[in-house]
């Protein structure tokens, strides 16, 4: 039996992080939803324990004889891809919620919790995951759990994205607001590496920043496109008015959408780091260049 607990096992990061731990050897449960994809997770014999994080007496069995917790749980993109049964609200504020006061009256030790980056009071106004990650990060100060905030940048998975605006088989670019703010784009697996370590490791830092090598704008990152296939690609800007606009108006009916609108205002007024929080535990991040060369290349080979 495994003394780590992994939430958010079968999603993108979640997953590069079960893969690392079974890798190395690592004995770990996995806390699955009762529809999820876990094909992965068993053929490589992963103990799974199946609930939700908001049913108290799955949390209960998934908790027992659990020393640490590693947590990537979200409901943002589960959401906007289609899944009507997640949402913000439940996984990431009540669901993580939950699992702060399960875990602490469990005996848990350690908490990793994946957060974010640019929980400004402005941010956190706007952008309902934003207000529920710092919720979370409060619950756990308040708590007498050893927690450690992971606190990443802009995924290159998601915001060198098609999900992002970044249409390289189309030649068109959603441009964010001005798209001249340098943006540290950090690759997931890195982020994954990261959470291992944290996880492991003797004395943790209680917070830490995370980002790539390469602080890239949004219009440089058009730029590389560009470069490796040759084309020029249409740039359709949508103003920062526009964007803090959506973000407010609905951030009631459509909190994960008003969150996406949000985001990718915050990272177009706002600076990202944490390239020093990757080397302090011995990575090297993957720069954002390489990430743009590999989808450019895949895109001019079809």
């Amino acid at each position: 039996m495994g003394e780590l607990l992994l939430c958010g096992a079968t999603g993108d990061l979640g997953g590069r992080i079960a893969a690392r731990l079974t890798e190395r050897g690592i004995p770990f449960r996995a806390l699955v939803r009762p529809r999820s994809d876990t094909a992965a997770l068993r053929s490589s014999g992963v103990e799974l324990s199946v609930g939700d994080l908001t049913d108290p007496a799955g949390l209960d069995r998934a908790l027992a004889g659990v020393r640490t917790v590693v947590t990537t749980a979200n409901g943002m993109g589960r959401n906007l891809a289609g899944a009507r049964d997640v949402s913000i609200d439940r996984v990431d504020r009540e669901g993580n919620a939950a699992l702060v006061r399960a875990a602490e009256a469990a005996g848990v030790e350690r908490f990793v919790f994946v957060s974010a980056q640019g929980l400004t009071d402005a941010m956190v106004d706007l952008v309902p995951l934003f207000a529920a990650k710092r919720a979370t990060e409060r619950l756990l100060q308040a708590s007498s759990l050893r927690s450690v905030l992971v606190r990443p940048a802009a995924f290159q998975e998601t915001w060198l994205a098609p999900q992002s605006g970044i249409r390289p088989d189309k030649r068109l670019a959603v441009i964010h607001g001005r798209g001249r703010t340098p943006v540290p784009y950090v690759a997931e697996d890195d982020v994954a590496e990261a959470c291992v370590r944290l996880a492991t490791m003797a004395d943790p830092p209680e917070a830490l920043d995370l980002g790539g090598p390469e602080a890239l704008t949004r219009h440089e990152v058009v730029d590389a496109f560009e470069r490796v296939l040759g084309v020029r690609m249409r740039r359709v800007v949508v103003p920062r008015r526009v964007l803090a606009f959506g973000a407010r108006a609905l951030r009631g009916r459509r909190p994960e959408l008003a969150s996406a609108l949000g985001i990718a205002l915050y990272r177009d007024v706002d600076e990202e780091g944490g390239v020093e929080g990757m080397r302090a535990l011995g990575i090297e991040p993957r720069p954002a260049s390489a990430h743009i060369a590999a989808l450019a290349q895949a895109v001019a080979r079809t």
